[in-house]
Order: structure tokens, then sequence, then C-alpha cells
């Protein structure tokens, strides 16, 4: 019985590191993704005294929406290909972000 108990007792910890970690990893990739989103994003996308011809839309709850600004369903792929090849005024980020990059912007426009 006593070693049943001591089985039940590590999977319970081990659920719990595990579950904890998941977690971790996400909010990980949010911070990330809101530190990529400050540094390159915010400037235009938050700021309404940004002096440019056509604002930016704002991406408060981007994925809330039916749809981009183009018209285009809001799914990570558009997202994704939007940031990577750029729109209008926005200028392409393909070169300049790493695969987990954006992924780790895409969770912060999730949360956003």
């Amino acid at each position: 019985m006593k070693g049943h108990c001591i089985s039940v007792w590590l999977l319970v910890v081990a659920t719990s590191v595990l579950l904890g970690c998941e977690d971790q990893a996400f909010d990980g990739a949010t911070n990330r993704g809101q530190t990529i989103y400050q540094t390159n994003c915010q400037g235009c996308h938050d700021d309404p005294s940004v002096n440019l011809r056509v604002k930016p839309p704002d991406l408060h709850g981007l994925y809330s929406r039916k749809s981009l600004p183009s018209g285009a369903p809001i799914t990570d792929e558009q997202v994704r290909k939007t940031i990577q090849q750029g729109r209008g005024i926005m200028p392409p980020f393909g070169r300049v972000f790493s695969q987990g990059d954006l992924d780790d912007l895409i969770a912060y426009l999730h949360s956003k």
C-alpha cells in the first residue's frame, strides 16, 4: 500500500511539474512575442500620433475579428504571411524574424 501511495504521489507531482512547464513555455512565448511587438510593431500600430499618410490598424483584439483589414480571414497562416511579406505601407519582416520569432509574435497577438 505504501508503494502505491508513493507512486500516486509521484504521478501527481510529475503531472503538476509538466503542466507548469507547459504554462511557463506558453507564457515565455507570449512574453518574447510582446518584446518583439514592442520593438518592431508598437511604434506604428499603437501610437496615435505616428506621422504616416495611412494609419496602421490597431491590433488589439485582432483574433476576435472576422477578418484582417485586407479582408483576408484571420488565421495564424494569414497573419504570418502579412508579417513576412508586408502590406500597404508595412514593410516585409520575412528576413527580420525567425520562425520562432513569428510564432512568439503570433502567440502575443492572440493575447493582445
